[in-house]
C-alpha cells in the first residue's frame, strides 16, 4: 500500500518574523493545495455499482469542478506606511505575508492583482478617487508577476475602496465561483461607499464572494471594512501584527480558492408552460430570488416502457449566513404527482441540500407510464431575496424489475444505531470540496481537519444488502485551540448522501449528526444508512439506500461567530456492514441509462491516494514516533486526545494528484505542526 505525500522544503529562515510568515505559508499551501489539483474528467460521475447502458447520448454532460478565481486588491493608500504591531510597517508587514502565501500558490491557482491609492497622491488631484490599476491580470502560473509586483508596492494615496471593487469584480468576469480578497487598513476616503457596492454586486446575482483582511485598523474602519464583507457573502478578518496578516491572508485565500463546488454540464431550466428537455446526466443549474428565477422546470422523456426515473439533487443554498429550502417534485404533464423532497440548511451552516425522488417507483400507474417525466426544482418563498441557490440535477433512468422476490424494504422503525468503533492508529486524509473530488475510503480509521465555514466529502462504496455506519469523533481540544475557539466552539454536522446525491434521513435511536465540530470535551457525530435494498425504492425516508454505489459522507463546520479561522482535528471511523445480495434483474437484461461514459457515482480516474504503510502500535511505518504529528501541549510533548487521533497533517491531495509544497521549510512545518494543534 502505498503513503500520502506530505510536504518537504528546503532549510528554515532563522529569524521569528520570518519563521512565522513561513509558517503562515505552509498552511496555505496545505490549503490551497487541496483545492487547486485537478479538475475531474468527464467520466467522474457518480457510480450505482450496476453496469450502464451501452447507447452513448449525444450531448451528454461532462463533469467538472469548478474552483474559484480569486483578485487580491491591497491598499495602497498613504496611512500604510504606518508602523503595525512588532515594528514594521503595515506595507512591509503586508509585502512580507502576501510574498509567502503567493510563492506558495500552486501553478493551478487562478489569481490576480488589482491596487488602489498606488498613483494619486491626494484627493483634491484629478483621478484620486479612480486611483486603481489591475497590476497582474487574473491567470495561473503567474507567481513571478505577483512577486514583482508586490516588490513595487509602496503606500501613496487615497482610499478608493468602492471604486476598486467594482473593477476587481470585472476583472475575475462573469463565470465560474469568483472570490475577491481586500486588504486595507482604513476607511475609505471617496465615493462610492464600499458596503453599498458589496451590496449592489451581490444583488446583481453574481456569484461573488468578497473577503477582508483589516490591517492594524481603528474601529470605524472595522465597522466599514465588516459591512463591506458582511454584504459581499465573505468573512471579516482582524489582523494586527506579521503573524496575524499571514494567518488572515492564508484563511481568506483558502477559503476563497476551495469553496465546496457542484459538478455537471450548465443547463438552464425553463418555466412550467416551456420546461428544458433533459436527458441522463448530471447537470447544474441555479434557482434564483425573482419571481423569473425562484422555480426551475425540465422534462425527461423515458427511453424504455415501465422504466423509474430517477431524480437527486444537490445545492449550496444561497446565502451561507440564512437559512434555505430547496424543493425537489417529479409529475407528469397531466398533473399526476409522482413525488416530492426538499432539502433544508440552517443558519450560518456550510451543510448542502439534498433531496431525491423517483417517479413510477412507488407503483403508481400514470407516473410508471407517462413518456414524459417534469420535473420541477423550486425555491421557499420566504428566502428570495437571499441570493442564488446555485444546485446539481442528477437524472437516472432505471429499467422495471420485479421486486417481489427481493427483501422487503427496510425501516427505520426500531433500528438502533450501532457505530463502528475500529482499533488503531487512523490513516491521514483529506476531504473534497466537491462530490466529484471525494476521496474513496473503506472500512477503517481516518484522520483530518477542518476550518470553520468548511465542507469536506468523502465517499464509501456500499452494495445491495449491506449498510454504512459511521462514526466522527472530535477529540477535547488542546489549550490553544480552546484559546482560538472561545466559549465554544462551531457547530458540526455530518450527513450521508446517496449515489444520487439526495440526502438520506437518519431517524434511528442514537443517531447524531450535529454537535459541536471543537469544544473543550471530546465528542463524537453518527450515521448510518438502512441496508440498501431494491424495494427502498417506495418509502420517502428509504428511497435514498435504493440503489447501490457510492455513498458520501459530508462534515461541514459552521462558521466561526466572529470571523476566526483554525483547524479543528477529527477521527472518522468507518465500517460496510453486511454481505453483497438482493441485486435485481432487470427486465429483457436492460441497464441503468446514466448518460455518463462511466457508472454513475465512480470516482475521477486520477492517481487517488488515500492510504499508508500499516504502523506498529505507535503509530508509525518505522516504529518511531514522531511527536510532530499530532497536537502538543503547552511543554511542546505530543498530546493525547483521547481518541488515538491526533491532529493530522493535512494530506495535499487534490483529486488525488499529489501536490508537493515546495517553498515550505522543515523548521515551518515542525512550527506548523505544533500551532495547528
Amino acid at each position: 500500500m502505498t503513503t500520502t505525500t506530505t510536504p518537504t522544503g528546503p532549510t528554515s529562515p532563522t529569524s521569528a518574523p520570518v519563521r512565522a510568515l513561513a509558517a503562515g505559508a505552509a498552511l496555505a499551501l496545505l490549503a490551497l493545495g487541496t483545492a487547486l489539483g485537478a479538475t475531474a474528467p468527464a467520466s467522474a460521475a457518480d457510480e450505482t455499482g450496476t453496469e450502464q447502458s451501452g447507447t452513448e447520448q449525444s450531448g451528454g454532460p461532462t463533469t467538472e469542478t469548478d474552483y474559484a478565481r480569486m483578485v487580491l486588491v491591497l491598499d495602497s493608500s498613504g496611512s500604510m506606511a504606518e508602523p503595525a504591531s512588532g515594528g514594521a510597517t503595515k506595507i512591509e508587514a503586508a509585502k512580507d505575508a502576501l510574498g509567502t502565501v503567493v510563492d506558495g500558490l500552486p501553478d493551478e491557482a487562478y489569481v490576480g492583482l488589482r491596487v488602489y491609492g498606488a498613483k494619486v497622491f491626494s484627493r483634491d488631484q484629478k483621478g484620486a478617487c479612480t486611483d486603481s490599476q489591475l497590476v497582474v491580470d487574473p491567470g495561473t502560473d503567474n507567481r513571478d508577476e505577483l512577486r514583482a509586483a508586490l516588490e513595487s508596492y509602496e503606500p501613496y494615496g487615497e482610499t478608493p475602496i468602492g471604486y476598486a471593487l467594482r473593477q476587481a469584480a470585472r476583472d475575475i468576469g462573469g463565470e465560474s465561483t469568483r472570490s475577491i480578497v481586500l486588504v486595507s487598513d482604513g476607511v475609505a476616503t471617496c465615493e462610492p461607499d464600499p458596503c453599498v457596492v458589496a451590496g449592489e454586486l451581490a444583488e446583481q446575482g453574481i456569484d461573488l464572494q468578497i473577503d477582508v483582511v483589516g490591517l492594524g485598523v481603528d474601529a470605524k474602519a472595522r465597522a466599514q471594512l465588516r459591512c463591506v464583507a458582511a454584504k459581499g457573502n465573505g468573512t471579516y478578518y482582524d489582523a494586527d501584527d506579521a503573524d496575524d496578516i499571514v494567518e488572515s491572508l492564508q484563511t481568506a485565500t483558502d477559503r476563497a480558492l476551495r469553496p465546496f463546488a457542484l459538478d455537471g454540464t450548465p443547463l438552464a431550466g425553463g418555466d412550467s408552460a416551456n420546461p428544458t428537455p433533459v436527458e441522463a446526466g448530471l447537470w447544474v443549474d441555479a434557482v434564483g430570488t425573482k419571481a423569473d428565477t425562484v422555480e426551475r422546470w425540465f422534462s425527461y422523456t423515458r427511453t424504455m416502457p415501465g422504466s423509474t426515473v430517477r431524480v437527486g439533487l444537490a445545492s449550496l443554498g444561497g446565502d451561507p449566513k440564512e437559512w434555505d429550502t430547496v424543493q425537489l417534485e417529479a409529475s407528469t404533464p397531466l398533473g399526476d404527482f409522482c413525488g416530492s423532497d426538499s432539502g433544508f440548511k440552517n443558519i450560518n451552516s456550510a451543510e448542502l441540500l439534498g433531496a431525491e425522488v423517483a417517479a413510477g417507483a412507488s407503483g403508481d400507474e400514470d407516473c410508471a407510464t407517462s413518456d414524459e417525466v417534469l420535473i420541477s426544482v423550486s425555491r421557499s418563498l420566504s428566502n428570495l431575496g437571499r441570493g442564488e441557490a446555485p444546485f446539481s440535477l442528477q437524472v437516472v433512468e432505471e429499467p422495471p424489475a420485479d421486486g417481489t422476490t427481493l427483501p422487503e424494504a427496510d425501516t427505520w422503525d426500531g433500528m438502533v444505531l450501532d457505530p463502528p468503533d475500529v482499533p488503531g492508529q487512523p490513516a491521514p486524509v483529506s476531504g473534497g470540496d466537491s462530490f466529484a473530488t471525494a476521496p474513496v475510503l473503506t472500512d477503517g480509521a481516518w484522520s483530518g481537519s477542518i476550518v470553520p465555514g468548511e465542507t469536506q466529502a468523502f465517499r464509501v462504496e456500499v452494495a445491495y444488502g449491506q449498510k454504512l455506519s459511521a462514526r466522527l469523533r472530535t477529540p477535547a481540544a488542546s489549550p490553544a485551540l480552546r484559546e482560538q475557539i472561545g466559549f465554544q466552539g462551531p457547530f458540526g454536522s455530518m450527513k450521508i448522501y446517496s449515489p444520487m446525491r439526495g440526502e438520506i434521513p437518519m431517524t434511528g435511536e442514537g443517531i447524531r449528526t450535529s454537535g459541536f465540530a471543537a469544544q473543550s470535551s471530546a465528542d463524537f457525530l453518527s450515521a448510518q444508512t438502512p441496508e440498501v435494498r431494491w424495494n427502498n425504492r417506495e418509502g420517502i425516508n428509504t428511497i435514498g439506500s435504493s440503489l447501490p454505489g457510492y455513498y458520501y459522507l459530508v462534515f461541514a463546520a459552521d462558521a466561526d461567530y466572529r470571523g476566526r479561522s483554525y483547524e479543528m482535528p477529527f477521527r472518522l471511523d468507518l465500517q460496510v456492514r453486511g454481505e453483497e445480495s438482493g441485486a435485481p434483474e432487470y427486465a429483457d437484461g436492460q441497464t441503468l441509462v446514466t448518460g455518463t461514459d462511466g457508472p454513475v457515482g465512480a470516482p475521477p480516474t486520477l492517481a487517488q491516494d488515500t492510504g499508508e504503510e500499516p504502523t506498529d502500535d505507535t503509530g508509525s511505518a518505522d516504529g518511531t514516533d514522531d511527536p510532530t504529528d499530532g497536537p502538543t501541549d503547552e511543554s511542546g510533548q505530543a498530546a493525547d486526545d483521547g481518541d488515538g487521533g491526533g491532529m493530522p497533517t493535512r494530506t495535499l491531495a487534490a483529486g488525488g494528484l499529489a501536490v508537493v509544497a515546495l517553498g515550505c521549510v522543515a523548521g515551518a512545518v515542525a512550527l506548523l505542526r505544533g500551532r495547528r494543534a
